[in-house]
């Protein structure tokens, strides 16, 4: 991209072991919650908790249970351990002799690419444990009153209470989306396009469309006349030259004896992070005002005042690794990417970018040297980088790479509370830690998972802060939470792909300690042998989900930081994955149902009653079978209007997409129901449809026919076809006869219907209406506006009546 002058790289090196970071885990944590024999003497292994301890370098949970692994310096899974703080490069000098060293203490004769997770076979997570290997929980003898838990409420461009704006973890901490509104106007991204929306008017209007820079899956931002959008690009940089080497010859022992270095081609992908400013001031004129791209890939943004604050992850850039031919080239291959290593520069390990606001260019380092710090365990070679973006001066103004501060190390889960911005990290995976393609037990055994805490205060720069580590992998952004200065932590012991069924999981208490974040409180042994589904802290309260074949709803007590404790348990069928407050002691649960073995059936939704700690209910249930919700796994699908719940579905039996709105004022009722999809009519074609008699049995066509799932047609050269929504394949006639084990068959069944040379049979399968899938909500002045891939739709919240649907085209 122009930026510094880099070499260009025929290989781009994936990005390593953290991109697992938002994966559930199980992992091996000894054994279930009971009574367990120790010599003399019996081991409580009920959920423990953890006080506060005198030595810093160690923590103590009850000792190790019997059947536990010992942990080094008396920690045990889920706890949380001593860690020095990040330790900053002197100058650049330091950090390409630290980078260097590293890497060539681990390339191989594959480069560093066989290091990532995903060159690991079969390492699916264990999905089910148990159903009685539930934690035995103690109660507290005050227990905290969950029937403060409030939600957290949504947040809109310009704090409107009239417009719900985008569910968000954190009050006052914005998250991006792909639909915003300022109560005026709705911007949405749709297809590599952003639409603005009039919505002042009695019917919505479409004021203009803009065709967006390379990317996918853009989210935004927006004030004023100022949109910022974030999205991951990059450049195909063309095939690689061949090289032509054959690694393991004597030959090749001889060409690499001079110590020469294969040519440099250009090649493959190069990733890019893209930051967008769309000039809105002329609502039917936008314009892309600058554009910022980074090396690298975007992770995430949170937004406090005028203050965005975004996560990217840099890898290695374009290496030219030598591989062997064969396994007798291999120690040659390591020797010589071992001197590759040796000549690489600053740009081959760190981000640079390209900022371009009209027709003036700008390039340099996201980083400055002394800016960029590492953990005191190798972490890996991709570089974090946190860097600022002010809203009211856009990118052009308000983005200043000497304010940015980044971390070396893998990760891609980040958290931000109104003056803490998190970013988690976890281990370098090596090639020692994979044995015939399976993660090593020890590796597992050690996962952990490393915690970095940047100052975030508006209008000042990014600033590192403090360090510690907790034993096991996260699930997602709501793993972590902030309170009154506390850190709570839920983690999962082992990796995030362990496939052990000895799972345990974990909250663990940190706070800052000079550089430190040292642990106060823990307490595990929640949902043994379970996969964790879903968390939430909030405030003094805190609430978990694991599954098998039973979901324990766990209730955690966090009024006292130094003694966490699990106060109420309830086993139903099915699961929840994001659980959202509603105040006055409930909890809305958003999942699937599952029968008693575990089957999960289709989406459920479920109102915990959470008044009593002690004692959690399942009060209310909704359910929709062969059906899921998007709002199961990304929070922002989750749209809440007063007391009124809207939900994406897709019900896949029924092939029907839309919105269902569920009242929760008092227990779940259905009220209505809105969809994208065309009033149904029967499909029409000029095609000759077959069925079972018109086609060999047991040949393909018959089963598709008779499966009641799909449709067959012939057609002829000048018939249109198609068939309705559905997607259909065209296949010449004379390529039909291979659909079956017959295919003489197939030749008399299509000559007896008429079909000669030119002919085609279409082979036609519903779409699953993907583009009509509601993807976002919100409601604004009592109308709901609800958004696909193709369209804006806006019903009267009253009646669910349809205003306009406008297309996103």
């Amino acid at each position: 991209m122009g930026a510094r002058q880099r070499p260009h790289r025929p290989a781009v090196l994936a990005t390593l072991a953290a991109a697992a970071l938002l994966v559930g885990a199980c992992a091996d944590n000894g054994s279930p919650p009971s009574q367990v024999a120790s010599g003399d003497e019996s081991v409580d292994e009920s959920p423990d908790t953890t006080q506060p301890t005198d030595d810093d370098t160690t923590t103590t949970v009850g000792g190790t249970a019997p059947g536990t692994t010992e942990h080094r310096d008396g920690d045990v899974p889920g706890a949380g351990r001593f860690t020095r703080a990040l330790e900053p490069f002197a100058d650049c000098a330091a950090f390409l002799d630290h980078v260097r060293a590293e890497a060539r203490e681990r390339v191989g004769p594959w480069g560093l690419s066989n290091d990532g997770w995903w060159w690991v076979d079969d390492l699916a997570v264990e999905e089910m444990a148990e159903d009685d290997m539930a934690a035995d929980e103690p109660a507290a003898e005050e227990p905290a009153d969950a029937s403060d838990a409030g939600a957290p409420g949504s947040a809109g461009d310009d704090g409107d209470s009239d417009v719900t704006g985008t569910n968000v973890q954190e009050a006052g901490v914005d998250e991006p989306d792909i639909v915003k509104s300022d109560g005026d106007r709705i911007l949405a991204v749709s297809d590599n396009r952003l639409f603005m929306i009039d919505i002042t008017g009695d019917v919505p209007a479409i004021t203009d469309r803009l065709d967006l820079p390379e990317g996918w899956d853009h989210e935004l931002f927006f004030d004023g006349d100022r949109a910022i959008l974030f999205t991951n690009g990059g450049t195909y940089l063309g095939d690689p030259a061949p090289i032509d080497v054959t690694v393991g010859t004597v030959d090749a022992e001889a060409e690499f004896a001079d110590g020469e270095i294969p040519p440099i081609e250009p090649g493959l992908w190069a990733p890019a992070a893209l930051v967008i400013e769309v000039d809105l001031s002329e609502p039917t004129d936008l314009r892309v005002a600058s554009t910022l791209r980074i090396e690298g890939s975007y992770l995430s943004a949170r937004r406090v005042g005028d203050t965005v604050r975004m996560a990217l992850s840099t890898g290695p850039q374009q290496l030219p690794w030598v591989f062997p031919q064969n396994p007798s080239g291999e120690e040659r291959a390591t020797e010589t990417n071992r001197a590759l290593i040796d000549e690489t520069t600053l740009a081959d390990w760190t981000p640079g970018y390209e900022l371009v606001v009209g027709g003036d260019t700008r390039t340099g380092d996201v980083l400055a040297c002394d800016r960029l710090n590492h953990p005191d365990e190798f972490s890996g070679f991709d570089v974090i980088s946190v860097l600022d973006i002010d809203m009211t001066t856009g990118i052009a103004n308000g983005f200043d790479p000497s304010n940015a501060v980044g971390v070396l190390a893998g990760g891609n889960t980040i958290y931000s509370s109104l003056d803490r911005f998190y970013v988690a990290t976890t281990k370098w995976v090596g090639q020692d830690d994979v044995v015939d393609g399976q993660v090593a037990p020890v590796w597992n055994d050690e996962f952990e998972t490393e915690l970095h805490a940047f100052e975030f205060v508006p209008g000042a720069p990014a600033r590192y802060l403090a360090s510690g580590a907790v034993d096991g992998s996260l699930l997602n952004q709501f793993s972590l939470d902030e309170h009154e200065g506390f850190l709570r932590v839920i983690t999962t012991d082992g990796s995030p792909w362990n496939q052990d069924d000895l799972s345990s999981t974990g909250l663990t208490v940190l706070r800052e300690d000079g550089e430190t974040l040292v642990q106060v409180g823990h307490v595990g042994g929640l949902g043994e042998g379970e996969s964790l589904y879903a968390a939430r802290l909030l405030d003094e309260v805190g609430f978990a989900v694991t599954f098998r074949q039973i979901d324990p709803f766990y209730v955690l007590d966090l009024r006292d930081p130094a003694n966490p404790q699990v106060t109420g348990e309830l086993k139903i069928p099915g699961f929840s994955t994001y659980l959202h407050p509603l105040g006055d002691g409930r909890v809305l649960g958003i999942g699937q149902n599952a029968t008693e073995d575990g089957q999960v059936t289709g989406l459920k939704v479920s109102m915990f009653d959470v008044s009593d700690p002690a004692a959690p209910r399942e009060t209310a249930t909704w359910t929709l079978d062969n059906a899921n919700s998007d709002a199961e796994y990304d929070h922002r699908a989750f749209q809440i209007s007063g007391s009124t719940v809207i939900l994406p579905v897709t019900q896949w039996g029924d092939d029907w997409v839309g919105a269902v709105l569920l009242d929760v004022s008092a227990g779940i009722t259905e009220i209505g129901r809105v969809t994208h999809l065309a009033p149904e009519s029967a499909p029409t074609s000029d095609c000759l449809p077959l069925g079972p008699d018109d086609v060999p049995e047991e040949s393909e066509l018959w089963w598709m026919v008779t499966d009641g799932y799909g449709h067959v047609q012939l057609c002829g050269a000048d018939d249109v076809g198609g068939w309705g929504s559905y997607y259909c394949d065209p296949v010449p006639v004379e390529d039909v006869r291979w659909w079956t084990d017959d295919p003489e068959s197939m030749d008399a069944a299509l000559e007896a219907l008429g079909a000669t040379a030119g002919d085609r049979v279409e082979m036609c399968w519903p779409d699953g209406n993907w583009q009509q899938q509601i993807r976002r909500s919100l409601v604004a002045d009592d109308v709901l506006y609800t958004v696909s891939r193709d369209a804006l739709q806006a019903n009267r919240m009253g009646d669910l009546s349809t205003i306009a649907q406008l297309p996103l085209q």
